[in-house]
C-alpha cells in the first residue's frame, strides 16, 4: 500500500467535509451557485481535484493524483475577460519501470489562457492558447516535451442548469529528443443540476485521445458522475464534490477501470 502521507490531504478534505454540518451555512441562491459552477463568472476559484486512480498499469495499488486548478478571471473592458488557469499535478504511484517501490512528485505546468466573451443570452464563450512545459520530476510523471495549442470554453446556464466544457489538442515543439511526440486531445465536460439548500448532481467527465497511437489504444472514456454541497464557513464559500467514474474505453497502458474523484473548490467572488 501507499505510505498514509501520500493520502493525507485527500484524507483531511474527507473529515473537513464530514465535520462541516456543525458549523457551515448551506447556500440556497441559484444565481449564486450557477456562478460558483460557471467557468466564465467573475468568481476566482481555486479546485483541489484528488483522483484515485484503480486499476493503473494493471497494478492493485491506485494511482494518487491531486490537481491543482486555480481559475483567476481578469477583466479587460466591459464583458470581456481574460481567464487565467494554470494546472499543476501531484503524482504518487508505482514505478512501471521496476515494477516494485512508488514515484511521488510533480508533473507537467500546464497553463491555460482563455478570452471570453461573458453572458451572450446565457451562453459564455472562450477561446485562447495552453501550453504545456517539462517540469515533471521523474521521467515517468511527464511527457518530457514543450507542447502548445488551441483551447475553448463553453459554458451555458439554462434554469437549474450549468452546462459546457473545456476542449483543447496539444502538440509538441520541443523538448527531450528522447520522449515521443505529443499529439493529444482533451475534453473535460462539466454538467450540474442544482437542487436545494447547496446541493446538486454532477457528472465532470475527462475525455482524452492520444493521436500518436493507434485507433484501438487512443481513448480514454469515462462514464459517472456524483453529487457535492455549497456552503459557507465563515465568510467564505467552499464546495466538496464526489464523483465515480467507469472507463467505458482506456488504453492498455493505462489500464485504469475505476476512478474516485474528490474535489474541494474554494471561491472568492468579486
Amino acid at each position: 500500500m501507499l505510505p498514509r502521507t501520500r493520502y493525507s490531504s485527500l484524507y483531511i478534505f474527507l473529515g473537513f467535509l464530514c465535520f462541516l454540518p456543525a458549523y457551515a451555512k448551506n447556500t440556497s441562491d441559484l444565481e449564486l451557485l450557477k456562478d460558483f459552477e460557471n467557468p466564465l463568472s467573475n468568481i476566482v476559484s481555486i479546485p483541489l481535484q484528488n483522483d484515485l486512480n484503480f486499476g493503473f498499469a494493471d497494478k492493485d495499488q491506485p494511482q494518487y493524483i491531486l490537481k491543482l486548478i486555480p481559475q483567476i478571471p481578469i477583466r479587460i473592458y466591459e464583458n470581456i475577460k481574460v481567464i487565467t488557469r494554470p494546472i499543476l499535478p501531484i503524482y504518487s504511484q508505482v514505478n512501471i519501470l521496476t515494477q516494485r517501490g512508488h514515484i511521488f512528485g510533480i508533473g507537467d505546468f500546464n497553463p491555460q489562457f482563455y478570452l471570453a466573451h461573458v453572458h451572450i443570452e446565457k451562453t459564455s464563450v472562450g477561446i485562447g492558447p495552453l501550453f504545456s512545459l517539462p517540469t515533471a520530476t521523474n521521467r515517468q510523471l511527464g511527457s518530457g516535451k514543450v507542447s502548445a495549442g488551441p483551447g475553448m470554453i463553453l459554458a451555458t446556464t439554462p434554469g437549474k442548469w450549468v452546462l459546457g466544457f473545456y476542449a483543447n489538442n496539444l502538440w509538441s515543439f520541443a523538448g527531450s529528443k528522447n520522449q515521443p511526440r505529443v499529439n493529444t486531445f482533451n475534453l473535460e465536460a462539466f454538467s450540474y443540476y442544482n437542487l436545494s439548500n447547496g446541493w446538486y448532481i454532477a457528472s465532470l467527465p475527462q475525455i482524452t485521445a492520444d493521436w500518436t497511437l493507434k485507433h484501438t489504444q487512443r481513448w480514454t472514456v469515462p462514464v459517472g458522475g456524483g453529487g457535492g454541497y455549497v456552503f459557507k464557513v465563515n465568510k467564505h464559500f467552499v464546495s466538496g464534490t464526489f464523483q465515480a467514474f467507469y472507463n467505458v474505453a482506456v488504453p492498455s497502458s493505462v489500464g485504469t477501470k475505476w476512478t474516485a474523484r474528490f474535489t474541494l473548490n474554494f471561491f472568492f467572488p468579486e
